[in-house]
């Protein structure tokens, strides 16, 4: 049986981020704590609606949420502005927070 020897490789490295569906990672900037705001209709609640994450994590008392979100349809800067133009959330106000994309191993809780 013939056999091919591979000479080009993906080049998948340890340590590096990689997304086969367009994933991406982006950190919100809530700019006060969390922990009291995870109700029906709450911030938390409010924020999930608007950019529909595939995944998320609220840090609580940090002010931060994490979300994996499909890369195609948004990036870091469209998000900010529609972050932005949704005014006072739960007693948050939003017109001056970020968003900033982020590699999983960014991610800080602090």
């Amino acid at each position: 049986m013939a056999s091919i020897a591979r000479v080009n490789q993906d080049g998948r490295d340890h340590g590096v981020q990689y997304s086969v569906a367009q994933l991406s990672g982006f950190e919100l900037d809530a700019g006060a704590s969390l922990a009291a705001k995870d109700g029906i209709d709450g911030f938390i609640a409010q924020v999930v609606a608007e950019f529909q994450p595939l995944m998320y994590k609220s840090t609580g008392t940090a002010g931060k949420v994490f979300m994996i979100c499909d890369g195609h349809a948004v990036d870091a800067a469209g998000m900010q502005t529609r972050y932005q133009a949704m005014g006072t959330v739960d007693g948050i106000a939003t017109g001056a927070l970020t968003i900033v994309a982020r590699d999983l191993d960014a991610f800080d809780a602090t």
